[in-house]
């Protein structure tokens, strides 16, 4: 399982710097269309589109590289004071459980969207008339991929619960600690000042 996880990773690092790239193009784009508007009454056509292609695409290849870095955003007011080191386990193990239902199931009628695209041969209304079914498709990837790296993650967590590694299972999906999200900020500051000494 474990290779299984780096194969993971390696794909949804990639999803991730691709989805920014097409953030940052998209961007550009609207900044170029905004400034064409105000200055020479002109516009581009179908940058607004392509930005909401960028923002759901890019989302749903987020959410595996987040997952597994542990950033999704969790409200741990309980659960930093709960003693058990066991019940934080099986907090931890519901919490994806849970997540993993919810996204299953938009992933489900995500796939309903698609086929209807598909069937229907539909084109977006604006002036580019993009085939809905390319961004719809792209998006779709990203949540079965999520979804995949949910159910690997749970049992990877259900096994190290069975067998009592509870320090693997928190190092798989439990909710950082504050001393952990430092560490990782000293270790990004401490990498940004190495690349800005002279070679």
């Amino acid at each position: 399982m474990q290779r299984l996880q780096t194969a993971a990773e390696s794909i949804s690092r990639v999803g991730a710097v691709v989805g920014g790239a097409m953030l940052l193009i998209a961007s550009i784009l609207i900044c170029i269309d905004i400034t064409l508007r105000y200055t020479l009454a002109v516009t581009l056509g179908g940058a607004d589109e392509l930005s909401g292609y960028a923002l759901a695409i890019s989302s749903a290849w987020g959410f595996s590289a987040a997952l597994l870095s542990r950033s999704h955003i969790r409200i741990d007011t309980v659960y930093v004071r709960i003693k058990s080191i066991t019940v934080r386990a099986l907090l931890d193990l519901i919490s994806l459980a849970t997540l993993l239902f919810f996204f299953g199931m938009v992933t489900f009628y995500a796939w309903g969207v698609v086929r209807q695209s598909w069937v229907s041969e539909s084109h977006s209304l604006s002036a580019i008339e993009a085939p809905l079914i390319v961004p719809q498709g792209l998006w779709f990837a990203g949540l079965v991929f999520f979804v995949l790296v949910c159910l690997l993650l749970l049992a990877r967590g259900l096994l190290a619960f069975a067998q009592g590694r509870y320090g693997e299972l928190f190092k798989l999906i439990g909710s950082k600690s504050a001393v952990e999200e430092a560490e990782e900020e000293i270790a990004a500051t401490h990498h940004g000042l190495e690349q800005e000494k002279p070679q």
